[in-house]
């Protein structure tokens, strides 16, 4: 995993990784494919690297192109597994309201009828419909017992191709910052002081991954995906070069 100066240590973040680790042995023991839950796409990396000391391969899909959630499936490598053998299964919910409900109505709404979060991946939402991939076991579940989301009355169906795309949820922030230092880049996403970023870090509000960023001083990359609690979440999508006065042209997109 990279850089871990500035990080707080994760329970979480340990307990996935041995279990990718006993999925890619797992995988190359008894020489057939091994799917995991949704994950962060960002996790496809460390998780292709543990694939590699087994000598299997980790495949990535979540549904639909630039999913920001994925499932990560272990596969031999004289294997070929094609996206339609992911157990990822795609529902539309259709509704009529004046004002769509948020992403945080449907996964609250998904969340009451008792699934757990790791088998819901990305929510698309349009103005008539959404469209929400889950693990194909929890979908008979949400088609059955899903009949509202906040205040919106909604109808579920499984049959429904796929027409929305993940980049409808993105908004892009381009600008310039003085350096890729964590309490920049948040200040410049958030539109914030640098001072004020840099109490949300030292308050243990930022995480990046499945690490919290507790110095401000970290560096950031680009494809980090970061969020800060209240304010959403980020991902840095470019850094196109540097200008005459020494500062970063960056494009941030806000999830």
């Amino acid at each position: 995993m990279k850089k871990t100066a500035g990080f707080g240590t994760s329970d979480v973040l340990a307990r996935m990784i041995a279990h990718w680790r006993d999925l890619a042995n797992r995988c190359d023991r008894d020489h057939r494919p091994y799917f995991t839950d949704f994950v962060p796409a960002e996790d496809a990396v460390p998780a292709e690297k543990i694939a590699a000391e087994f000598d299997v391969q980790c495949i990535a899909w979540g549904g639909v192109d630039a999913a920001s959630r994925v499932m990560l499936c272990f596969v031999p490598k004289n294997f070929s597994v094609d996206n339609s053998r992911f157990p990822v299964k795609c529902l539309t919910l259709s509704y009529r309201s004046f004002k769509p409900p948020t992403h945080r109505d449907f996964l609250g709404a998904l969340l009451a009828c008792c699934i757990k979060r790791d088998t819901i991946g990305d929510i698309l939402i349009a103005d008539t419909f959404a469209q929400v991939f889950v693990c194909g076991h929890v979908a008979p579940v949400l088609e059955q017992e899903l009949l509202q989301v906040g205040c919106v009355s909604v109808q579920v169906s499984s049959s429904q191709p796929v027409s929305l795309s993940p980049q409808m949820n993105f908004r892009p922030i381009s600008g310039t910052v003085a350096s890729l230092r964590a309490d920049a880049v948040v200040a410049f996403a958030l539109r914030l002081s640098r001072e004020k970023a840099a109490s949300l870090i030292r308050q243990g509000k930022m995480t990046c991954g499945h690490r919290t960023v507790e110095v401000p001083s970290v560096l950031m990359e680009p494809g980090d995906v970061f969020s800060v609690r209240g304010y959403g979440k980020f991902r840095i999508d470019a850094v196109n070069g540097v200008t005459r006065k020494g500062r970063n042209h960056i494009t941030i997109q806000k999830y």
